[in-house]
């Protein structure tokens, strides 16, 4: 089955995130511990093994950037008072500044895309994105299982000959 977006919304996102990484590398904070601050910063006082389930990381590798934002001041780690052997990970302040200075990009970079197109199609536009997004939104918060469902459904995998 072809997708009809023909993957455009992830080419412009992954577009949008090259140009912001481009110029937030000087910071020397690279792709994969911005994912990880950001599962930090919106689960505060979150455990390394939920950080591994949730991203999909090894516990060595998780392990290895939690310890380089620790060091860059982004993330601090905490004893876990219910079991002291436990530590738990929050986001610093300096941590909710860079989400704002990388947003700030983002939006310019959107802002940008977006000039010159006419007012009533880019309403229309942001209006069915919007859509778009609360579904994905909705879909990530029961983990995907209405999708997964679906897909095993439908197998479209089992259609394509490689």
């Amino acid at each position: 089955m072809m997708d009809p977006s023909r993957r455009q919304i992830t080419k412009i996102a992954r577009n949008a995130s090259h140009f912001v990484q481009s110029l937030t590398r000087q910071l020397g904070l690279g792709a994969s511990e911005y994912e990880l601050l950001h599962c930090i910063r919106k689960n505060p006082g979150i455990r390394p093994d939920t950080i591994c389930q949730k991203l999909y990381m090894n516990k060595s590798a998780a392990a290895h950037l939690c310890t380089a934002l620790e060091r860059k001041g982004l993330v601090r780690r905490e004893v876990d008072p219910e079991d002291t052997r436990r530590r738990l990970f929050y986001a610093t302040e300096a941590a909710d500044s860079l989400k704002d200075d990388r947003a700030a990009l983002e939006a310019f970079y959107y802002r940008n895309l977006m000039s010159g197109i006419d007012e009533e199609k880019l309403k229309v536009f942001l209006e069915v994105l919007d859509t778009v997004y609360t579904r994905s939104k909705t879909a990530r918060l029961e983990d995907n299982r209405t999708l997964c469902e679906t897909l095993e459904r439908e197998k479209p995998f089992e259609e394509q000959t490689v």
